[in-house]
């Protein structure tokens, strides 16, 4: 999904794209960061987690 906010909380793992390349793997805890968000999307991001779902607000 390109939406964080759609991803599952018992997912353990992802994989971020950036066309058709792999930005970033692994688990979920270590791997669902800003940096790595901003590496898949090419631009800066807020993330936050609450009670196991993502949001990422975009940033100036």
């Amino acid at each position: 999904t390109h939406h964080v906010e759609e991803i599952p909380p018992g997912f353990t793992h992802v994989l971020l794209l950036r066309g058709g390349r792999v930005q970033a793997a692994g688990p979920i805890d270590e791997t669902m960061t800003a940096e790595n968000l901003e590496l898949a999307f090419g631009m800066p991001f807020e993330l936050t987690r609450h009670e196991g779902r993502f949001a990422a607000v975009a940033r100036a």
